[in-house]
């Protein structure tokens, strides 16, 4: 039996040639990297990144932090990866780029970074991008959340500790303060894995909260467990900032909730109470939210369970924050935004790949990450209005287009492969960043950023571990 085809023809094999044409699958970063130009990024970033190189041949350091944000944006985890687009004479074109750096001159410059020369580029780039921030009109809602990026190796401060995925793997611990209403990171510290959550959380809010720009009002911090302490509540109120940290249920404090007679239920399977509760090592009573869950309607309940009250799961806050019951537990139930926040940092911006031997190195690649991240949430709320969609969507939505480096006449063209409402939609993208303006209040004064924070730091390659400052000692805790 013969046969047949369905094709209604031979079908042709397709052929396959090269060329030598500048082509390129990223044409979409050109939207992002005007958008960076009309904020005046380079500017901030030649002010703020220490370079004291002397060759004739050396890469400007701003295009060895463009490569490093076009590998993030691109889907890249590792400096490695950087080689990607080593070769695509389209994206150098996007970001001004003569010449594209290697893996080696990413690692070795970062690698080169000393304590004074982070702490500098950080207080520059936060000055100066936290002028933009948006003030609330009740004040902003921090929230303070650690996170484990996981070390194959024995770099500074890779060392076991807290590791929910792998047990006895070394990590680092980093720390993250958010404000939860505008999606942006206020401050961040990297610090070796045995610290617990806690460790330097009010030197760790006294550098976030000197980030604040002037007149700028907290409304409230939210924390998990692993910031209830004592001696943290006692610093968020001598600084006077209301507060909501989920509260570890103690032997004492489980005692006082198998006491609780009065439970008012405010959602299916949900119910809440309060009392005030005073434990060891509190000089006065404090405020205590308690929320039980019935088993029995959401089988899924997380919390913790009691012998003496059979078929529920418990949660508790310690608060400050002048809510009734019910509406408090929302309020600190959103937190969990925090979480999708550090997701996107992960797995959409690799915060966790980039790793050098050196700690201030990889902190300083770190916080420059926490930087873009706070660059997209601005492309994202003032040219795409639309702040929900994360990194991984917005890389196949905007950032993948093929584009054809060309020219007419002397003029360099960028030709994209757009068609019908997907031209139309990067079009009117182009149009909203040509007519954005950045506010007088927020544009750079390098002569005010001169007097500020001095001249930047001269880089020279780090030939042995930096001299720590008494502050780093909170974050790189003794083996």
């Amino acid at each position: 039996m013969q046969a047949q085809s369905t094709s209604g023809g031979a079908e042709k094999e397709l052929a396959i040639e090269y060329t030598d044409k500048p082509v390129s699958g990223w044409g979409g970063l050109v939207s992002v990297f005007r958008f960076f130009d009309r904020l005046g990024v380079r500017r901030v970033l030649i002010h703020a990144l220490p370079d004291g190189r002397t060759s004739p041949n050396q890469i400007p350091v701003v295009d060895i932090v463009w490569a490093l944000f076009v590998t993030v944006l691109s889907g890249g985890r590792r400096f490695a990866h950087v080689e990607r687009v080593r070769s695509d004479a389209v994206v150098h074109a996007i970001v001004g780029a003569a010449r594209w750096p290697s893996a080696m001159t990413l690692t070795r410059y970062f690698g080169g970074f000393v304590r004074g020369q982070v702490e500098q580029l950080v207080e520059v780039l936060w000055s100066w991008m936290l002028q933009r921030l948006p003030v609330p009109a009740l004040g902003a809602v921090l929230d303070l959340d650690s996170t484990v990026f996981e070390r194959y190796g024995q770099q500074e401060g890779s060392l076991k500790g807290h590791n929910p995925r792998k047990h006895g793997r070394p990590s680092h611990h980093p720390l993250i303060a958010f404000l939860a209403e505008a999606k942006l990171v206020l401050h961040a510290w990297l610090r070796s894995g045995n610290t617990g959550s806690a460790r330097g959380v009010r030197a760790f809010l006294d550098e976030a909260l000197a980030h604040l720009p002037a007149g700028y009002r907290l409304y409230a911090v939210r924390a998990d467990a692993g910031f209830f302490e004592a001696a943290v509540l006692r610093d968020l109120e001598q600084r006077q900032v209301p507060y909501a940290i989920a509260v570890r249920l103690t032997a004492p404090l489980r005692r006082a909730l198998v006491g609780v007679k009065h439970w008012q239920e405010f959602a299916p399977g949900l119910e809440v109470s309060e009392l005030s509760y005073q434990t060891y090592g509190w000089a006065q009573p404090r405020r205590i939210v308690a929320v039980r869950e019935r088993i029995a309607e959401r089988p899924e309940a997380r919390g913790r369970k009691l012998i003496e009250v059979p078929g529920y799961t418990f949660h508790a806050v310690v608060t400050t924050v002048s809510l009734p019951a019910a509406e408090l537990w929302r309020f600190y139930n959103s937190r969990a935004e925090s979480e999708n926040r550090i997701k996107e940092l992960k797995e959409d911006f690799g915060a966790d790949g980039f790793c050098l031997q050196s700690f201030d190195g990889t902190e300083a690649v770190f916080r420059l990450i926490c930087c873009l991240y706070n660059l997209m949430a601005e492309f994202k709320r003032h040219i795409l209005h639309d702040t929900s969609r994360r990194l991984l969507s917005l890389r196949h939505e905007v950032l993948v287009v093929g584009a054809i480096l060309g020219a007419t006449g002397r003029t360099p063209v960028l030709r994209l492969g757009l068609r019908g409402r997907w031209r139309q939609r990067f079009a009117e993208l182009l149009e909203r960043i040509q007519a954005h303006v950045v506010s007088t209040v927020a544009q750079l004064d390098l002569l005010a950023l001169h007097q500020q924070f001095g001249p930047p730091r001269p880089w020279k390659p780090r030939r042995s571990p930096s001299l720590r400052l008494p502050l780093l000692a909170l974050r790189l805790a003794p083996q």
